[in-house]
């Protein structure tokens, strides 16, 4: 003889509950940290995103300034060496 088997019972949600709020990107939060006007460091963008080094600076040359056109420079601290990256206007071709 075969025995019934019954579906598994689905969650209901409340009404009151919320959907999850969408996350930003990676490279939508570096975006967001470069365009500030005191610029990030690669340290800074490193512990945001979980990146290594060279993924970072990869994803600056690579992503935001060849796919995206972003104008992106660096510059280094005078007072303790660390290279400063932050987006300017927008370069033109």
């Amino acid at each position: 003889m075969k025995s019934k088997t019954s579906a598994p019972v689905k969650a209901k949600r409340s009404a009151t509950s919320q959907p999850p709020a969408k996350q930003q990107s990676k490279q939508s939060q570096i975006i967001e940290l470069l365009k500030k006007k005191t610029g990030t460091s690669i340290e800074e963008m490193m512990v945001l995103t979980g990146w290594q080094a060279h993924t970072v600076r990869g994803i600056i040359s690579g992503a935001l300034k060849k796919r995206l056109g972003l104008n992106v420079v660096s510059t280094v601290s005078g007072l303790n060496g660390i290279r400063i990256y932050r987006i300017t206007e927008i370069k033109t071709s």
